[in-house]
């Protein structure tokens, strides 16, 4: 087994036998990842051993409505809607489970986020969870819960500056 570093999904790399025990996101994997990211909607990330995905993320720009954030991320008079950035899915093949690979992803993630927003703008991540396992998943990298939708979570860029410049 040799992992390689996290890099933008192409046409040589293996998808097929990737399952990360949530149906919707190895479906989404198989059958839209490429043509979104082809299409534009969606940057499509990568963690390979060789040529096959063993995890990955989805990043696409977003907004959320002023009043579904929290108070910390609608400071000031922010527009309407607010300029965000998303991670759309993220999944780890369960044969890599416990390896680090969801946390080198969410660290990625949140590292192109940072330098996305320092060159478009963006007051927050945003992930929207498939279910309430993914919604604890994100709590726990200190994602908060939309004031209208406990699956709608967000950090502010602000919050993930400071935790990225901490991180070793």
């Amino acid at each position: 087994m040799v992992l390689s570093g996290i890099a933008l999904l192409s046409d040589h790399h293996r998808l097929d036998g990737f399952t990360c025990g949530k149906p919707a996101l190895d479906d989404w994997l198989a059958n839209f990842a490429r043509s979104n990211q082809t299409r534009g909607f969606t940057r499509v990330l990568v963690a390979l051993d060789e040529d096959t995905v063993v995890g990955y993320y989805g990043l696409a720009p977003s907004v959320i409505e002023p009043n579904a954030a929290p108070r910390k991320i609608r400071t000031g008079r922010p527009p309407d809607p607010i300029p965000c950035l998303l991670i759309g899915q993220l999944a780890v093949d369960r044969r890599y489970a416990g390896r680090g690979i969801g946390s080198a992803l969410v660290k990625d993630a949140l590292t192109r986020c940072v330098a996305g927003a320092d060159i478009v703008a963006g007051r927050a991540v945003v992930v929207r969870a498939i279910d309430t396992d993914a919604e604890t998943f994100w709590q726990s990298w200190g994602f908060i819960p939309a004031r209208d939708s406990p699956s709608i979570l967000m950090r502010s860029m602000d919050d993930i500056r400071h935790w990225l410049a901490e991180c070793p």
